[in-house]
């Protein structure tokens, strides 16, 4: 699917990539067997993030130079905030947890940063260094959820359910519309602009990995 530079970044991140795939809280929600502590904890930090991704995506839709890139931002950045946010409630309802007590939770240590990390680029990059550190969310969860359904795990009913979300058809679209417009962006962009492309690509997907190590090791602020 991918071609141009989207495939340059994804062979570039391959060994991040790769850790993703077989960190053990992916592992072992695959199996059925994560505690759902790190779960919630994933689910309540996912949230977070989604405000603070939304917001990046209204940035990336203020500097498009084309009606037809602007509507792509705006309905993402609408998706972020009605659907997946809606979604992830949804999930809280299902563990026991309240809209209030997810709006209300402080931001993890890597939540933090990563999020940081990417309004600096919505704020001071140009479109095309938006879209490469925006990627690797959308283009990641896809990729995990396509992996993990092949067998859907026997345990909790609500992880089957996480990861049909991302393996489906719905949420593939936008993620190939985000690579046909990295792929659109990449190509004619100069070389300091691409080894910005790199650099930010590479960084989400590493925070990307840090992220689930979060949830997985429940990080928190020490002091």
């Amino acid at each position: 699917m991918a071609k141009g530079f989207s495939q340059q970044l994804k062979n570039r991140a391959d060994k991040i990539w790769r850790a993703i795939y077989g960190h053990p809280f992916l592992r072992e929600l695959h199996a059925g067997t994560l505690p759902m502590d790190r779960f919630t904890y994933f689910i309540f930090q996912d949230y977070l993030y989604l405000l603070d991704f939304a917001q990046v995506l209204c940035l990336g839709g203020a500097k498009s130079t084309d009606l037809g890139t602007l509507e792509i931002f705006t309905r993402h950045a609408l998706i972020a905030v009605e659907v997946e946010r809606s979604f992830h409630a949804t999930f809280g309802r299902t563990l026991g947890f309240s809209r209030r007590q997810l709006d209300h939770t402080p931001k993890g240590p890597i939540t933090e940063a990563y999020t940081r990390h990417l309004q600096a680029v919505a704020r001071g990059g140009s479109l095309g260094e938006i879209v490469a550190a925006v990627l690797p969310c959308y283009w990641i969860y896809g990729e995990v959820g396509k992996r993990l359904t092949r067998r859907l795990p026997k345990g909790p009913k609500i992880y089957r359910e996480w990861i049909a979300t991302y393996a489906s058809e719905d949420y593939w679209k936008p993620v190939r519309e985000q690579i046909r417009l990295m792929d659109r962006l990449g190509a004619p962009a100069k070389n300091d602009e691409r080894k910005l492309m790199i650099s930010h690509f590479l960084l989400s997907s590493r925070y990307e990995f840090l992220f689930w190590d979060q949830a997985y090791t429940l990080k928190r602020w020490r002091v």
